[in-house]
């Protein structure tokens, strides 16, 4: 199934919150994974810019010094393979964590209160971006025009790769921009991420249907 029935929301005291995307008046809690901690993450994402634009800046210094290679020879069909399997096993890697972080526990969730949902949505890391809490038409588009670039960039991205190497690369010397190349696939993980486990669009909906019906009180 492409997308889920029962969707992240966030955090509130100490548990994982969500919500049935047919059902928005009944709110879930379950048991939050050892691995989600909004608090450490929200602490944490200038680190991530910060990695990601360091390894971005070696990469392109790299390309300044041709003799440094992690591999030699040339660009060959056992060099495709190499990174089709280095693809999937990042693609896989992000995919297991983000699915335990936000779902581990989801089979044991319970019925909540109004007052956990309202703060698991404050607590959304993609809610904090915005200084107004409402669900608005600018917030929709943004999420659509995000999320439709993520999911054609992963999949343009890895296949212009392979079309490059099947059609330029083949025959050519392996030099430092193999590393760049290894990251690519990072970006059908992120994509499949952004569609299925955290999909900002159906997030939205969930926030703007619950919050337009009536929501049953704590059990």
């Amino acid at each position: 199934m492409l997308f889920r029935k029962v969707i992240y929301i966030g955090e509130s005291e100490g548990q994982a919150i969500y919500v049935h995307v047919d059902e928005p008046r009944n709110p879930l809690a379950a048991p939050k994974s050892k691995l989600l901690n909004t608090d450490v993450a929200r602490g944490n994402r200038k680190h991530i810019i910060l990695s990601i634009c360091t390894l971005l800046a070696v990469s392109s210094i790299m390309q300044f010094f041709p003799a440094t290679r992690f591999f030699t020879g040339v660009y060959s069909y056992g060099t495709l393979i190499y990174f089709l399997l280095i693809w999937l096993l990042e693609a896989i890697l992000l995919l297991v964590i983000v699915e335990r972080a936000l779902y581990k526990n989801v089979a044991l969730a319970q019925l909540t209160s109004k007052e956990n949902f309202r703060r698991a949505v404050n607590s959304n890391l993609f809610w904090n971006n915005f200084s107004d809490k409402k669900v608005t038409l600018g917030k929709k588009l943004f999420a659509w025009i995000f999320t439709v670039l993520i999911a054609v960039m992963g999949l343009v991205g890895p296949i212009s790769v392979l079309s490059m190497l099947v059609l330029k690369m083949m025959g050519t010397q392996i030099g430092s921009e193999l590393f760049p190349l290894s990251l690519m696939g990072i970006l059908p993980a992120v994509a499949a991420l952004l569609l299925w486990q955290n999909n900002m669009i159906r997030w939205l909906k969930a926030v703007e249907r619950y919050r337009n019906s009536r929501v049953k009180k704590e059990i």
